[in-house]
């Protein structure tokens, strides 16, 4: 029997293999796009929806302009970055994840197009001070645990997750970094490790694919070693696909598109509960597929 779940913006309709979107609020916006806040069990994307049994606190991020399969090219970009951030976290580079999964995209065209991808909420607030003032009313530099190695590792990739870290009106304030807990410890010079870094958009952050195609190269074997072979695979795949778009292979396309469908399956794994008897399965499984890369 299909499984019947209540999908809240389907005007209170039943309907069979949905899984449930609730709005919760507004999360923000910025000169590209907004942001709302949603508690979801379904996620359409590359590769198929996935349909979670819990539900997961998520960021929709919807472009004010969308051009054609841009929501897919912006969850492709965050994704190399998160499965980066993996490489460097189980090289034991920095002990926290700063950067938060991404779940999926939908991109529309028509009358309507629309363009959005989904990713973890990442729950605190931004805008602490970069800035601190010591006993003798002198200003100095806020340390903010792991930052460095963060920002250094990343720009060997070729991405620059330091770029639109700081308010444009007043450098001294931080953005684009959420903090869990924003105050300073200690001396009152640093600031811990409980922090995501947001928005992965083309004006927040920027890849050099030219420089990330020679570390994948340089760094293959471990890349591999680390990750699996299909994750480094799947991240070599999406550079090309930033790279070349509807020109790339239709059969690199289509193992793109698997690879990123299992990656994004279990990349939800880590938010719904465990099967509690022998033999039961995991809640988390592929229904229909809507989006596609071509």
């Amino acid at each position: 029997m299909p499984q019947i779940v209540f999908n809240s913006r389907a005007g209170g309709k039943m309907e069979e293999k949905k899984g449930v979107i609730e709005y919760v609020c507004e999360g923000g916006f910025g000169g590209s796009a907004t942001v709302c806040v949603e508690l979801r069990t379904e996620f359409p994307g590359i590769g198929g929806t996935i349909v979670t049994h819990e539900g997961v606190a998520s960021a929709f991020r919807e472009e004010f302009s969308p051009s054609p399969k841009s929501a897919h090219r912006l969850f492709l970009k965050h994704m190399i970055v998160k499965k980066l951030e993996d490489y460097f976290h189980r090289k034991g580079i920095y002990m926290f994840a700063h950067v938060p999964r991404p779940l999926g995209s939908v991109s529309k065209a028509g009358e309507n197009p629309s363009e959005a991808y989904i990713y973890e909420w990442a729950f605190g607030s931004e805008g602490f001070p970069w800035e601190y003032v010591d006993g003798e009313g002198n200003r100095a530099r806020i340390k903010l645990h792991d930052w460095d190695n963060f920002v250094t590792n990343f720009y060997r990739a070729g991405i620059d997750v330091q770029m639109d870290t700081t308010d444009p009106d007043d450098g001294r304030i931080s953005k684009n970094i959420i903090h869990q807990y924003p105050k300073t410890v200690g001396n009152g010079r640093e600031m811990n490790c409980l922090w995501k870094r947001i928005d992965f958009g083309y004006e927040s952050m920027r890849i050099d694919l030219n420089k990330l195609s020679q570390f994948l190269h340089d760094k293959r074997e471990d890349l591999e070693t680390v990750l699996r072979t299909e994750r480094y695979e799947m991240i070599a795949l999406a550079k090309e696909y930033l790279a070349k778009g509807k020109e790339m292979k239709e059969v690199d396309v289509g193992r793109l598109d698997s690879l990123v469908g299992e990656y994004r399956r279990s990349s939800l794994r880590h938010y719904v509960s465990r099967g509690s008897g022998i033999g039961e399965p995991e809640k988390v499984y592929i229904s229909t597929r809507t989006e596609s890369l071509l």
